[in-house]
């Protein structure tokens, strides 16, 4: 058992390393998942075929439409102008000084109101790179405005529809469990995350205004061109709100709903209404042409987060499904410790194992949930601990989110990973570990 133990924690590290030299999810997960089914004793061709192509299977069934239809609006907002108007109204209300943090509290938004995350990084991408391209702004700085807006605090705060703060509810709690501890929780690291935002981007525009680093460098495919004749703030501002209006009031509606249907729709109909409301705004001769395009060049860029996605999941899956895994969550389980230190350490440990928040929570939930809810102790203080706990060790390099980011906007671990780590790591893990320590004592 404690080769299999060394061999999954080599298997990671492995994985973390070959990314960090560049190398794409698929190569990088396959001989990190290698490393892991040897120590461990599993066939590999077993392990590869049902676990890792599981994954990838797993991805494309439950993601590429949603992948599809995100691509098809955020190129629609870019086809037509409407990304374009929206950065530049977004200019001219806020300024150019604190831009960054005006992005942050939007994704932060559209996050609370129950947009997942997959829908914000489509959506944000052609609002963020149009401004990008205006203001010479570095590509990298786009993941602090993920990482920060949608990827932190805001997941596990009192209220969120977020899957964070949902699985927990199987204490017999709610959404708004321990409202003001996760108010003070969320506000002080979100402050925490514009507080760094600010610092991170007056530090990367002061090493490009003084040539010691590049500003917007565009990828092939990509044009964030300036435009002289643009659609009206309506025509940007109204398929946008169209998106978030459906998703936010449908939620409301019916909780029970389809979060993947749900977004699915949601962008459709903002593809309509990008298309109804700015569609003469198409550059180029043949519109039936620009049209064809687009639905393929869609198609296609939405198979690669797809792809990325299910190799960094059928990692996580060949990893769970070792008997050295099961060890350790068993060792996890029997840590006689303060009880709410034992839910966030077991939470956290397993989160970044997985690579994973909702792995972290719901395995905790799974081995641990009936012992919480006999033990007297107070379970919407547990609930809000868990929930803020499962956003702390499931952002490490290996985790599915950091791979399908960064491989989305173009980007690497060696660019950009230290923003990722920061917003998404050391933040909540200080806030975490405080408020944790304030409740061992107290409750």
């Amino acid at each position: 058992m404690t080769v299999g133990i060394i061999g999954l924690f080599v298997g990671i590290i492995l994985l973390i390393f070959i990314a960090y030299k560049g190398f794409h999810a698929v190569p990088t997960s396959l001989i990190a998942g290698m490393v892991v089914l040897l120590f461990n004793g599993v066939n590999v061709w077993t392990g590869l075929s049902k676990s890792w192509l599981g994954g990838v299977s797993t991805a494309f069934t439950s993601y590429y439409l949603l992948f599809f239809a995100s691509t098809l609006f955020a190129n629609a907002m870019q086809m037509t102008g409407a990304c374009e108007i929206i950065a530049r109204k977004f200019v001219g209300w806020f300024g150019k000084k604190h831009i960054l943090s005006v992005l942050v509290i939007f994704c932060f938004l559209m996050c609370y109101g129950g947009v997942s995350f997959f829908v914000i990084m489509f959506a944000i991408a052609p609002i963020a790179f149009s401004l990008f391209e205006e203001l010479n702004i570095p590509r990298k700085m786009i993941i602090v405005i993920t990482a920060a807006g949608c990827g932190s605090f805001v997941l596990a705060a009192p209220g969120s529809p977020q899957i964070q703060n949902v699985i927990p509810t199987a204490l017999g709690t709610s959404l708004v469990s321990a409202p003001v501890m996760g108010t003070f929780m969320t506000v002080i690291g979100t402050v925490m995350c514009i507080a760094a935002t600010e610092l991170i981007y007056k530090k990367e525009m002061s090493k490009v205004e003084n040539g010691l680093a590049e500003g917007w460098v565009p990828q092939a495919n990509e044009d964030f061109h300036q435009r002289a004749n643009l659609p009206g703030a309506a025509g940007g501002f109204i398929p946008l709100i169209v998106v978030i209006g459906i998703i936010i009031v449908s939620s409301i509606v019916n909780s029970e709903i389809n979060a993947t249907l749900l977004a699915i729709l949601a962008m459709c109909f903002g593809v309509v209404a990008t298309l109804c409301m700015s569609y003469k705004y198409i550059e180029g001769e043949h519109l039936g042409r620009q049209l064809k395009e687009w639905l393929g060049r869609s198609a296609v860029e939405a198979a690669g987060p797809a792809l990325t996605l299910g190799a960094v999941i059928g990692f996580g899956t060949i990893v769970s499904s070792t008997a050295a895994f099961a060890a350790i969550v068993k060792s996890l389980m029997g840590m006689n410790i303060n009880i709410y230190w034992k839910g966030v350490i077991s939470t956290g440990t397993i989160a970044g194992i997985c690579g994973s928040a909702s792995a972290g929570s719901q395995l905790t939930m799974q081995y641990l949930g009936d012992y919480f809810i006999h033990s007297g102790c107070n379970l919407a203080i547990m609930h809000r601990l868990i929930a803020m706990a499962s956003i702390t060790f499931d952002a490490l390099p290996h985790a599915t989110g950091c791979f399908l980011m960064l491989s989305y906007f173009g980007l690497n671990h060696k660019i950009a990973y230290k923003y990722i780590f920061l917003m998404n790591v050391v933040f909540p893990v200080i806030v975490v570990s405080i408020f944790t320590a304030i409740c061992a004592v107290m409750f």
